[in-house]
């Protein structure tokens, strides 16, 4: 779509690759099917025909487990997963109970697993950045405001549309973002926060008890027929990457000073490219706000019953340095992970992956079924990473190496290709084409949690969000033994991803 055209177009979204080195294999697929191979050759020079039958089950077995997939992930994949959370279960790594009599060390967050180690720090404006010393990584927080998609008109929508792929465009010439997490908490709050808003803020007509006016008569009907009312919450979380930073932290006076005047650069440029995207920053989030999103993200039941923006928090006296030494009151209290699904102070969380993006050609906005679904606490998390250009060239030359081989190897059986491998060769053609024209390459990585207060809650969300998904043409897979992971993907604020 050209710069100038403010018509809506559909767009197709790439396939998401699975290459090999043979035959769409990867290395340990081959090694485990050649030692099967070759457990079956030694069983049969050994022992004939006999050794070969009964070492059969050991050598079939390997091959199988080399060459078949379930949901089309390779059943190595699923064995190493299947033990690698039995080991951290028996560890006792998969439960966490908070112990309010251990001390914590100030200025960290006090959260299980090793997202212990994050250190908060507050700027002289009273906003806070996350630091991240083992990733090399600071991360800020902006709570944002923007219209509704589905409300504009096509100009405007189109409009929209060259204006996001501008911005991205801009973060893959920024070298210092590692990524940008896009967050909309979805909130469902009951009309009785409507009707004690309407009793504290409604002017009476008839002072002493007198009758109510027609127009108070119809809008107390209106909320006596209204349900649950939902909240959406945007949420940005800027990621720096303080290694390829590191001499712009030290030419702007090094250390945390350094590292805060850089990253209120770079936050300064997202709220300029955002704004050229009708998307209003609201704030850059403080302590408070910090704790209210993480607090609520474990513990749903502490969520206030009136309608208050997700980022705020309930005032307090305190000052800041009484906040920060008080970090374990916004912890969680309990965290058990079980195979499928997460359970936390009040609340049962699943996190699902986007591993399909439509297939078929689809306009601007066809998430609107999976965001807006049902009236049940969820988030939708997009992970965007911008790859440099050197890289996605690099990344280009070897899918068309591996698609060159492909056609060599299916030459020599006289296999004809799929329709299937000609769509992925188009689509890297196409990828080239763009990024020689001057546009920026990303890698993006969706999470769907969703939040119940039990079982059969969660598990009646999860239907209502698989035929939202079937809606919006993508395929969401839950992300099996590694549900915490996933929360700390899907569910939290910290601009992190698995993929």
């Amino acid at each position: 779509m050209s710069e100038d055209s403010r018509v809506l177009e559909a767009v197709k979204f790439p396939r998401y690759e699975r290459r090999g080195f043979f035959l769409g294999l990867k290395w340990y697929q081959l090694l485990i099917i050649a030692g099967g191979a070759s457990v079956a050759i030694v069983a049969s020079a050994s022992g004939g025909p006999a050794g070969l039958f009964i070492s059969g089950p050991m050598w079939l077995g390997l091959m199988l487990l080399g060459l078949l997939q379930y949901s089309r992930i390779p059943y190595p994949v699923w064995a190493k997963q299947i033990a690698l959370f039995f080991y951290r279960a028996a560890r006792g790594q998969t439960r966490f109970l908070a112990k309010p009599a251990t001390p914590q060390l100030a200025g960290r967050l006090a959260l299980p697993g090793g997202l212990g180690n994050l250190e908060i720090r507050t700027t002289a404006g009273d906003e806070c950045f996350i630091v991240d010393r083992h990733g090399k990584e600071a991360i800020a927080l902006l709570r944002c405001s923007t219209r509704s998609f589905a409300l504009l008109d096509a100009d405007d929508k189109a409009w929209a549309v060259q204006a996001w792929s501008r911005v991205q465009a801009g973060m893959a010439q920024r070298q210092s973002v590692a990524r940008i997490a896009i967050q909309d908490y979805t909130v469902p709050y009951p009309s009785s926060a409507l009707w004690d808003y309407y009793r504290g803020n409604a002017v009476q007509a008839v002072a002493g008890g007198g009758t109510p006016t027609w127009g108070q008569r119809a809008y107390e009907d209106l909320l006596g027929a209204a349900g649950s009312t939902m909240s959406h919450e945007l949420l940005v979380a800027m990621v720096l990457d303080i290694g390829k930073a590191r001499r712009r932290i030290k030419e702007s006076g090094g250390g945390l000073t350094g590292l805060e005047r850089v990253l209120r650069l770079e936050v300064e440029a997202v709220q300029t490219s955002l704004g050229t995207h009708s998307v209003k920053v609201e704030e850059w989030v403080g302590e408070a706000g910090l704790f209210g999103i993480i607090r609520g993200a474990f513990d749903p039941g502490a969520l206030p019953s009136a309608k208050v923006p997700v980022a705020a928090a309930p005032p307090s006296d305190e000052p800041a340095g009484e906040a920060t030494a008080n970090l374990d009151r916004h912890r969680p209290m309990a965290v058990e992970e079980h195979w499928n699904y997460l359970r936390t102070d009040t609340g049962f969380h699943q996190t699902f992956w986007i591993a399909e993006w439509p297939r078929q050609k689809v306009f601007p906005g066809f998430l609107h079924p999976l965001i807006y679904v049902g009236e049940f606490r969820h988030t939708f998390t997009e992970v965007i990473r911008a790859v440099p250009t050197a890289e996605a060239l690099r990344d280009i030359r070897s899918a068309q190496e591996a698609h060159e081989t492909r056609r060599r190897i299916n030459a020599r059986f006289d296999r004809p290709l799929t329709r299937e491998q000609k769509a992925e060769e188009e689509e890297v053609l196409q990828r080239e084409e763009e990024i020689v024209a001057g546009h920026g390459d990303v890698r993006p990585a969706a999470y769907m949690t969703v939040t119940a207060t039990s079982l059969e809650d969660l598990a009646r969300h999860r239907q209502e969000l698989e035929s939202a998904a079937a809606g919006a043409f993508v395929e969401l897979r839950l992300l099996y033994g590694q549900q915490w992971a996933a929360f700390v993907a899907g569910g939290l604020p910290l601009g992190r991803g698995l993929r």
